[in-house]
């Protein structure tokens, strides 16, 4: 059987006795992990990445000395970092070269500064953090593929059970998606977090294909028992995703999305921050869309109306500290809101052609 090559770690520096250390740490930290290549210039560490990448090696870091000789550390891992995106890149100097580093942050995206001499737990530690980075934006990307397979099924299962179209669908999660995106980021949540809230807020109401479908087209006119049915869509979203190999935040927020701050929601009855920072984060979305679009039981509530009664619901059904970040980047809301009605009145102007 074939092995898969294992992943690389590329140093450079004109120093050969501090290039020959890095390796030689490098190797026997990580003899069966990662290989370790070397290069003496910047220039010649572009070639051998050029040729290790169109192996189909994966590049998972490069270490570069600053002050070298031609091209600079800075410049050359920018230029890896054009070549290969998800390749790390760390910036070795002996001095407090400042400026370089500043250019290392904004053009190669600089994952670690380290001065000289290093630390062999430190530089360990590095290497570990990237691998472990790399390896969870895999997962993702494979994860992606699994939601967007699962929020296909679920338009169609709702289609099927004729609860709204494959536009309004579509429309709802996006919005969802984006607003909770927003929310995460001006939380100051890093890339990674607002991306993972990004896609398993779709699937918020995922659970919705295993309630009867006379239950889904609104509130009116609901019996106690029926209402007590429509609750269960959070149960049967939650059992859906809780399966190996899902991030355990879509079951969250599947799961808890319809609990409140004051105790009051559903199934649970959870209160305050006993409820996932993502679920009370997705909430917050559903309820401001859920007000300011229109659905097949009710009318839209205009933008600013909704977007202030949203704000009411702080310290009750919505996390007050979410409620003051969403007053915060009301302009960003706005800028989602209308940008969804903007592609509404598109599709309904291909449509009436």
């Amino acid at each position: 059987m074939t092995m898969n090559p294992k992943p690389v770690i590329l140093c450079v520096d004109d120093e050969k006795i501090i290039l020959e250390s890095l390796r030689a740490e490098l190797r026997r930290e990580f003899v069966h992990e990662f290989e370790v290549e070397t290069a003496q210039s910047a220039e010649e560490g572009l070639e051998l990445a050029k040729s290790l990448l169109y192996d189909g090696m994966e590049l998972l870091i490069a270490i570069s000395d600053q002050n070298m000789p031609g091209m600079k550390g800075n410049e050359f891992l920018s230029q890896i970092k054009s070549l290969s995106p998800e390749t790390h890149t760390v910036l070795l100097t002996g001095y407090a070269d400042l400026d370089a580093v500043r250019d290392a942050v904004n053009s190669a995206g600089l994952f670690r500064y380290m001065n000289k001499p290093w630390k062999i737990e430190e530089l360990g530690f590095t290497v570990r953090q990237a691998a472990r980075s790399n390896g969870y934006q895999r997962r993702l990307r494979d994860q992606k593929v699994r939601i967007r397979s699962l929020t296909n099924s679920m338009i169609y299962a709702l289609e099927a059970a004729n609860q709204k179209s494959d536009d309004d669908t579509f429309a709802h999660i996006n919005r969802v998606s984006a607003y909770s995106a927003a929310l995460a980021k001006a939380l100051g949540k890093d890339d990674l977090w607002v991306e993972r809230i990004s896609l398993y807020s779709q699937l918020h109401d995922i659970g919705k294909v295993g309630v009867a479908c006379q239950l889904l087209n609104g509130p009116d006119h609901f019996t106690e028992r029926e209402k007590e049915i429509q609750k269960q869509h959070v149960r049967f979203g939650f059992l859906i995703l809780s399966t190996d190999g899902i991030d355990e935040m879509a079951a969250n927020i599947a799961h808890y999305h319809h609990e409140r701050w004051d105790g009051n929601g559903y199934l649970q009855g959870l209160r305050g921050d006993q409820i996932p920072l993502e679920a009370r984060i997705v909430t917050v979305a559903d309820i401001f869309d859920g007000l300011s679009t229109a659905r097949s039981y009710k009318p839209a509530v205009p933008f600013e109306e909704a977007f202030h009664l949203t704000l009411s619901f702080g310290g009750s059904a919505l996390d007050p500290e979410l409620v003051a970040v969403m007053r915060e980047i009301r302009q960003v809301f706005r800028q989602i809101h209308e940008r969804s009605l903007a592609d509404d009145n598109s599709v309904s102007l291909i449509q009436s052609v």
